[in-house]
């Protein structure tokens, strides 16, 4: 019996020995969890300060930022060749809100019906202002060919339209004449060509009371 008693108390102190190390690992464990969820909060706050750091700093830049007060220093001259299919655009100063800076020419790819319109700058309220450096629509300086002359048979309650010549991409092209519908009370006015600033504008071509 006493032997029992003994074997009982050692396997005791063995068990408590054992169950002791674990709870203090366990207790350890927990606090370390704690001291990384405390740095992960720490290192996210740390970023937002920073990106308001950031945000005040490009404010105080943009408020430092100037106008075009003073004209762009004289064009460099470039050296280009000509390119087939291509257009050269000349290169140009621009301004960035604290000076003037230089953008070297470039070769772009031709578009039918547009032409490239240089960048100049104009003096605008004392303020240098950035004017074309775009495609522009070519229109029609010269005057359209004379009309064709059409074949056409009457329709009841039709109304034949002759064919006229509209500018579509730099150049004059034929539109054959068609059949409308009669519009009781209306008109229909051909289309013609005025020039105005030396430029050929469509008028007409249109549906007028009478």
């Amino acid at each position: 019996m006493r032997t029992t008693k003994w074997i009982s108390l050692l396997l005791g102190l063995i068990v408590v020995a054992s169950v002791a190390p674990s709870a203090e690992a366990d207790r350890w464990g927990g606090r370390g969890n704690r001291d990384r969820r405390e740095e992960r909060r720490e290192d996210r706050r740390e970023e937002r300060r920073e990106d308001r750091r950031e945000d005040r700093r490009e404010e105080r830049r943009e408020r430092r930022r100037e106008r075009a007060m003073r004209a762009p220093p004289a064009m460099r001259v470039e050296r280009h060749n000509n390119r087939r299919g291509y257009v050269w655009i000349d290169g140009g100063w621009n301004w960035d809100g604290y000076d003037w800076q230089w953008t070297a020419g470039r070769y772009e790819r031709e578009r039918r019906g547009r032409r490239w319109r240089p960048v100049s700058w104009e003096q605008r309220n004392g303020e240098y202002v950035s004017v074309g450096g775009d495609w522009a629509v070519v229109e029609p300086t010269f005057a359209p060919p004379a009309i064709r002359e059409e074949r056409w048979d009457r329709r009841p309650g039709f109304i034949f339209v002759r064919g006229s010549y509209e500018w579509r991409d730099g150049e004059w092209v034929w539109i054959a004449g068609h059949y409308e519908r009669e519009r009781t009370g209306y008109r229909y006015v051909e289309p013609r060509y005025e020039q105005r600033n030396g430029v050929y504008v469509n008028i007409g071509g249109s549906w007028q009371i009478n």
